[in-house]
C-alpha cells in the first residue's frame, strides 16, 4: 500500500511541476504526512475503543451495584415488614392479655360499680395526678355529680376520707364540695392544683 501511495504522488507531484530530487522529496514527504497521519487515526480509533471498553465496563459495574442495592434494599422491606408484623402480633397479644386482666370499661352513664372498678389506687402523696385521672374517667363515663361524689367517697383514705365525713350527707353529693374539701384536707393551694 506504501508503493502504490508513494507511486501516486510521485504522478500528482509531476502534474504540479515537480521533476528529480524535488518530486522524490515532495512525494517521499507526503507518504510519510499520509503515514504520520494514519498513525494518528489507528491512535485515536484505539484510544477510542479503549474509552468506549472503559464506559461499557463502568455502566456493567453501575448495574450490578445498582442490582445489589435493589436487592439490599428489598431485603431490608422485608426484614422491617416482619419486624413490624412481629411488633404488631406482639402488641396484639399484649392487648389480649391487657384485655383479659383488665374489667371491660364501663360505658357512659354506666353503673357506679363498674367504674369504682377502673378507679386507680388512692394516694395521697400524688393526690393532683389521681384526681387528675379521676377527672378523666368521670369525663369518659359521662357520670352526674352524685356518682362522682360516690365515687370519690369509696376511694379516699386519710385526712380526705376524715374531711368528707365532717360534711353533711346533703353536701356529699355535689362533687364541687368534695372537691372543695379534699383540696383544703391536704392542703393544696389553687396555684399548685
Amino acid at each position: 500500500m506504501p508503493a502504490d501511495n508513494y507511486r501516486a504522488f510521485m504522478d500528482l507531484g509531476k502534474e504540479a511541476g515537480f521533476t528529480g530530487s524535488e518530486l522524490t522529496k515532495w512525494a517521499k514527504e507526503q507518504v510519510d504526512d499520509l503515514a504520520k497521519q494514519e498513525k494518528e487515526e489507528r491512535l485515536e480509533w484505539r484510544n477510542y475503543e479503549a474509552k468506549q471498553r472503559r464506559y461499557e465496563e463502568e455502566q456493567r459495574r453501575y448495574e450490578e451495584e445498582r442490582e445489589e442495592w435493589r436487592r439490599q434494599h428489598k431485603l431490608t422491606l422485608k426484614e422491617k415488614e416482619l419486624e413490624l408484623k412481629k411488633v404488631r402480633e406482639e402488641s396484639g397479644e399484649a392487648m389480649a392479655i391487657q384485655q383479659a386482666s383488665n374489667p371491660t370499661p364501663a360505658a357512659p352513664n354506666a353503673p357506679i360499680s363498674s367504674i369504682n372498678s377502673l378507679v386507680p389506687k388512692w394516694t395521697e402523696e400524688e393526690l393532683e395526678a389521681w384526681l387528675g385521672e379521676i377527672e378523666a374517667l368521670f369525663k369518659n363515663y359521662n357520670t352526674t355529680e352524685t356518682k362522682r361524689a360516690l365515687v370519690l367517697t369509696k376511694h379516699m383514705e386519710g385526712k380526705a376520707k376524715a374531711a368528707l365525713c365532717s360534711l353533711e350527707k346533703s353536701q356529699r353529693g355535689y362533687m364541687l364540695e368534695v372537691h372543695r374539701v379534699i383540696i383544703k384536707a391536704c392542703e393544696i393551694t389553687p396555684e399548685k392544683w
